[in-house]
Parts: C-alpha cells; sequence; structure tokens
C-alpha cells in the first residue's frame, strides 16, 4: 500500500505545515507510518534558519534513505537560497520541493500500486497547528528565513473558518494560531491593498484573533510564539476580555536582554521596550504567564551582556525558556561579523541560562499553586496509570488524577503542588 512518513525541524509554523501535508496525502489515499517503521516515501520538512539545523536536516534525509525508496526535502532549506539547495538536490532518490511548491507534492510523487484505505480520525485530539500567516520581512542579521519563506501573505477569517470547523469535527478542543511572523498578520501588500479600496486602515493581527473568537465555539485558541516587533496592543485586550476563548499565554520572543547585542542581532527595540510590553500584558492579563526564546553566543556577546540577562530573567516571571546557543548562517550578516564567540563559551553560557530558566520555571508554577485553572487533558501519565498530564490555559504543565477517558477533555482542577 502507498505509504510516506515524515520528520519536522524547526518552528510551529513548519510543524503545520507538515500537519497540512500529512493531512493531503491520507486525503489522496496514503497511510502515515511512524518513523522508523520504513515506507515507499520518505518526508523531510527542514529547518535553516542556522548551519546546524542545515546539519541535522541532512542526517535525517540519509536516515530515511536506508528505509524509503524516495525521499522528499521541502520547508525552508529547500528553498532556492535554502541551507540544502546545492548539496541534497544532487544526492540519488532526493526530491527537493520548495516551500511554495509544498501544496503540489502529489504531481512529484510515483502513481502508487494500490492506495491505503482512508484513516479514520481519532476519537480523542487536543492541540491543533493553524497557519494563518507566511513568511516575513524583518532581516534579523542572523536569519536567513526572509530570504526563504518569500514575502508577506495572510489568510483572512473567512478562509480560515472552515479549517477550524474541520479541526473541530475531527476533536480539537484548542487551535494554536502560528505563522512566520505572527505580527505582521494583515500586512502584506494584498491586505494592505483591499483595505485601501475601502477606504479602511490595514487589518491587524487582533483583528483577526477576535474575529475567529467571535465566529466559532467550543473551541479556545492559544496564540504562538510572536514577536515584538509590531505587536497589536489590542491582543491584550482580547485575553482579558475572553479569558475562556483566547488562552492567557504569551510566547514574547525577547532573544537577548543587552541592547549592544540585540542591537548587533537588528532586533529594533530595546529593552526598555520590550519590558514595557511585558509589563502591560502581566498588568492587564489575569493568571498570564510568559515564556520566550534565548539566543546565545552570538558575535561581541560578552560576560556583562550575559549579566543583563540573567538579571533581566530574573526580574520577570518567564515559565519557559527555548534557549539556544547562536550557529553561523552563511548568507547572513551576523555570519561575517567579528568577534565571534568559541564553541566551548557558547555552550557554557547556555548551560547556565538553562539552569537559571528552570529556577524561574520553578518559582513561576509554584505561584499559581492551589488555583483552579481549565486543562486540556492530551495524555496518560508515564508514571502513574491513574493519573493524567495535560496543559492550563496558561501553558503550565500538570499532572492531575485522570484516565484514558478524559483525554481530548477540558477540566478545570486545582494546579497540584509538583511531583519531585
Amino acid at each position: 500500500m502507498a505509504s510516506f512518513t515524515i520528520l519536522t525541524l524547526g518552528c510551529r509554523a513548519n510543524r503545520a505545515d507538515s500537519e497540512a501535508l500529512s493531512r493531503l496525502l491520507q486525503g489522496a489515499g496514503w497511510r502515515l507510518n511512524p518513523v522508523g517503521q520504513g515506507a515507499e516515501v520518505g518526508i523531510v520538512n527542514t529547518c535553516t534558519v542556522t548551519a546546524e539545523a542545515d546539519r541535522k536536516a541532512r542526517q535525517m534525509v540519509r536516515r530515511l534513505l536506508k528505509s524509503c525508496q524516495l525521499v522528499v526535502v521541502t520547508g525552508c532549506g529547500a528553498a532556492p537560497k535554502g541551507g540544502l539547495a546545492q548539496s541534497v538536490a544532487q544526492w540519488e532518490r532526493v526530491i527537493l520541493l520548495p516551500p511554495r511548491e509544498r501544496e503540489r507534492i502529489l504531481e512529484y510523487l510515483p502513481k502508487p500500486l494500490r492506495l491505503s484505505p482512508p484513516i479514520p480520525a481519532p476519537k480523542t485530539r487536543a492541540r491543533a497547528l493553524l497557519k494563518v500567516q507566511e513568511g516575513c520581512n524583518h532581516m534579523c542579521t542572523f536569519c536567513i528565513v526572509p530570504l526563504v519563506r518569500g514575502p508577506l501573505r495572510s489568510w483572512k477569517g473567512e478562509e480560515l473558518l472552515p479549517q477550524v470547523e474541520r479541526l473541530q469535527g475531527e476533536g480539537y478542543r484548542e487551535i494554536v494560531l502560528t505563522g512566520t511572523h505572527l505580527a505582521l498578520w494583515g500586512r502584506d501588500s494584498a491586505s494592505k491593498l483591499e483595505a485601501r479600496a475601502k477606504g479602511r486602515e490595514a487589518p491587524n493581527f487582533a483583528q483577526l484573533v477576535e474575529y475567529l473568537i467571535k465566529h466559532t465555539q467550543d473551541v479556545r485558541y492559544r496564540v504562538s510564539s510572536i514577536e515584538p516587533m509590531a505587536f497589536p496592543r489590542p491582543l491584550l485586550e482580547l485575553m482579558a476580555a475572553y479569558p475562556e476563548r483566547l488562552c492567557p499565554h504569551l510566547h514574547l520572543v525577547l532573544q537577548h536582554a543587552s541592547d549592544k547585542i540585540l542591537r548587533a542581532m537588528g532586533r529594533d527595540y530595546t529593552l526598555a521596550q520590550y519590558d514595557s510590553l511585558v509589563g502591560e500584558f502581566l498588568e492587564r492579563v489575569p493568571g498570564g504567564v510568559l515564556t520566550t526564546d534565548i539566543l546565545l553566543g552570538f558575535p561581541g556577546e560578552e560576560e556583562s551582556d550575559l549579566e543583563i540577562l540573567e538579571d533581566y530573567l530574573r526580574r520577570r516571571p518567564f515559565y519557559h525558556l527555548h534557549v539556544f546557543p547562536y550557529s553561523p548562517r552563511p548568507g547572513t550578516v551576523a555570519s561575517t561579523l567579528p568577534q565571534q564567540v568559541p564553541e566551548a563559551l557558547k555552550r557554557e553560557r547556555v548551560g547556565r541560562v538553562i539552569a537559571l530558566g528552570e529556577e524561574c520555571s520553578h518559582k513561576v508554577y509554584d505561584s499559581f499553586v492551589g488555583t483552579e485553572r481549565p486543562i486540556l487533558v492530551e495524555r496518560l501519565s508515564a508514571n502513574d496509570p491513574q493519573r493524567v498530564v495535560g496543559t492550563a490555559d496558561n501553558f503550565l504543565t500538570v499532572e492531575i488524577p485522570g484516565s484514558s477517558s478524559d483525554l481530548g477533555r477540558m477540566v478545570t482542577r486545582t494546579i497540584p503542588r509538583r511531583l519531585l
């Protein structure tokens, strides 16, 4: 039977793309096999934000070539300026499928001898990803994404509603809105021209979220990673006004707290400006929880810069830090900068900040112990068959009493103490 398997690297936007590819293939009669089981076709959805991401992608392609007859490489690394365009494209049994051609994947695959019967959707599902925006025009000096994802594109609320309805029909209770640069939703040329023709201002991301809330029921929305540049302040008002529909959680990308490093990164904001937004969120959104990304070892980063970052992380309640080392990406400005930080020093700094992040996470979690929160039950506990693991509306991961009958359900429970 026609079968495929898929491996995904990178951000939630990539994960959303992989889910869309999987639905497309399964809808055409292909069977999804678990990774490692082997399949006729293997798919690697790549990230190319760093040279390390390119290396991992090549490693994944080699892995799938051992168990698949054909491997399709897509995602950012497969774009003309992506990190795999010149190397992997020359390999035998490999097809390079740029991001803009991803939805045409069936045209590139051999016609299978026998299709698989459709597999019904599982009865219990929890969280789904919905991509509402594509592309970025903000050229951070370390990032190649604007050159590989293409120009800005926004999907209108009425275009997204059928997808939301389908996901609800499949049993999903939470939908994560994702994109390359969510804060730029509605800033693309087509949206601006349409608004101008109607005598209106260009729409913003908060308006899309409000539209989805008002035109749907029985599903809650979560905002995926969002940048502070062009952040729509009305989004905070929506979080406060619709606590049961819009999760009080903000993954607000920081990258660094040193203004010197932020300037070198081309981030277009200062720590004071970022912190002002953080203060507004914490003041206006009851029960709100913060998470963020941290990039360490950027060229020119000194011990004093790291101390500024550590001091800031101690002053604000971050529940989770996605910490990663800077990796030079050919084709970016940062790769040519002097004062590249030695790899050993990067690893040491990453370890320090991860450890600090664990301390911060425990403090945030403990501050909610004893309070009641709506929790989406996602899986059984690996340690206790009479307990389940879920995610609270504000992104706390909790383990509570429950059974398999609770999977996919939204329950209101008291946040328990952490299990040591």
